[in-house]
């Protein structure tokens, strides 16, 4: 939940202990004392803690979250999302962000069939919710599609119906939109 600030943070802890350091020690060279000195450095950095940790996050963010394209599964080179793309997904695009992803891709009617399977027999024993449990709609309509997805400007699947993985008793989980005439499917995947 608190992943995207791990980074940031450390950075800026770093950055910031380095300078105090530096300063403490380069304070004679100034003509100044060093406990002195080191007590007014740490006062500012305490100060410009959360404008820097902030700043760098909103560098770190614009590269990692955001809208991203690749051809193949093994272009995607992100953990979070692997963990819940079928392997065989072909022309992917991914909008991350810090507590989940969406994504539409190429996939047949029998590869996602055995991609289920697969997840449901591997992580099945630890769902909240058994196979079928959770309501799935027959068809998805145009006013879920443009809650879901409208922001992005993906085209509504006329015949995609929807079917949800195993969901962690923290939320983690995944369900899938998937149109067998295009062979097509979205996902909105949620992470913790």
């Amino acid at each position: 939940m608190l992943w995207p600030i791990v980074i940031p943070f450390k950075i800026t802890a770093c950055s910031l202990l380095a300078i105090v350091l530096l300063v403490t020690l380069a304070a004679p060279l100034a003509k100044l004392r060093r406990v002195p000195t080191f007590i007014g450095v740490m006062f500012l950095s305490f100060l410009a803690f959360v404008p820097s940790c902030t700043s760098i996050m909103d560098v770190l963010d614009a590269k990692r979250f955001g809208v991203f394209e690749y051809q193949t599964f093994d272009e995607v080179d992100d953990f979070r999302v692997e963990r819940y793309l079928p392997s065989v997904a072909q022309n992917i695009t991914v909008n991350k962000y810090a507590q989940g992803f969406r994504a539409r891709f190429s996939i047949s009617q029998e590869q996602l069939d055995a991609y289920m399977d697969g997840v449901w027999s591997k992580y099945g024993d630890r769902s909240v919710a058994k196979r079928g449990e959770m309501s799935a709609m027959e068809l998805v309509d145009e006013k879920s599609h443009e809650l879901c997805y409208g922001d992005l400007r993906w085209p509504h699947l006329d015949d995609a119906t929807e079917v949800y993985g195993p969901t962690a008793s923290n939320g983690a989980g995944f369900s899938v939109w998937y149109s067998p005439s295009k062979r097509i499917a979205y996902q909105r995947a949620s992470y913790w």
